[in-house]
């Protein structure tokens, strides 16, 4: 009877196991990076774009290591992309969306916008963030480095002007807060990389509220739930399938009994 029970349990963690496995989020990389990194035409841009990737550390002496990879950094403490590897999605959204936004407006507007720019400033507008950040003992959670110093906007610029790129792409990096920034865009690149930004960081900020509120509905971390989905794809199925059903979901994922009030 005891083995039994034992087999039984067995059973049940392998079945839990795959459940939980045909939702893992999809982790990427820096390979990704350097991917789209590729489609640069201009060669010196795509080489220094792609030595920025690979070596992303600051060249001023005084700025230390946070021991936070880019593939791990998340793009901010207590917004959007706020867990491990949510960076990494969010470069790569917003250079996707950027792209895309580019090839709407020369086909409607016959303009022809530099994409090589594009591409170079959605991939290193937030580059510097994980020197800003350091994460928790458990290596669950971020926060702020202790002795918070330039941010990630100004050591980025910095670091662009520093390493000699051209200042058109100095510009769209340093002008993609856009209206709430130190500097508005004053070129389309720059202001189709301010709202692809824009675009992709609320999409996921509202995404992020809704994966919390549920956390909460079930009595879970949120962070088991970015463990397993985007905020995005939890937000998709909230819209096609309204709440319960989404709280059901996650309950029956997580293995949880009963409904928390």
């Amino acid at each position: 009877m005891e083995d039994e029970k034992i087999e039984s349990s067995k059973n049940n963690k392998k079945m839990e196991d795959e459940k939980r496995t045909e939702h893992k989020r999809k982790r990427y990389s820096l390979e990704d990076l350097i991917s789209l990194a590729e489609e640069i035409k201009d060669k010196d841009l795509r080489e220094k774009v792609i030595e920025f990737l690979k070596n992303p550390f600051p060249t001023h002496r005084d700025i230390e290591s946070t021991n936070v990879p880019l593939e791990d950094s998340p793009a901010s403490i207590r917004w959007h992309h706020k867990y491990k590897g949510g960076l990494i999605e969010h470069t790569l959204a917003t250079t996707k969306i950027a792209l895309k936004i580019a090839d709407a407006l020369e086909e409607v507007y016959n303009l022809n916008i530099n994409k090589d720019v594009l591409i170079a400033g959605g991939l290193l507008h937030d580059i510097m963030k994980p020197f800003n950040y350091v994460e928790d003992i458990e290596g669950e959670k971020y926060d702020h480095i202790p002795k918070f110093h330039l941010d990630h906007l100004t050591l980025v610029v910095a670091e662009l002007y520093k390493r000699n790129f051209p200042i058109e792409v100095i510009k769209v990096v340093a002008s993609h807060h856009g209206e709430y920034g130190s500097m508005k865009p004053d070129s389309i690149e720059g202001w189709i990389l301010h709202y692809a930004d824009t675009i992709d960081a609320f999409l996921n900020d509202i995404a992020i509220k809704i994966c919390q509120a549920r956390a909460k509905d079930i009595g879970i971390n949120e962070i088991e739930i970015y463990n397993l989905f985007t905020p995005l794809k939890i937000y998709e199925i909230r819209t096609r399938e309204g709440r319960e059903k989404l709280r059901e979901k996650l309950s029956e994922i997580f293995n949880i009994e009963g409904e928390k009030e």
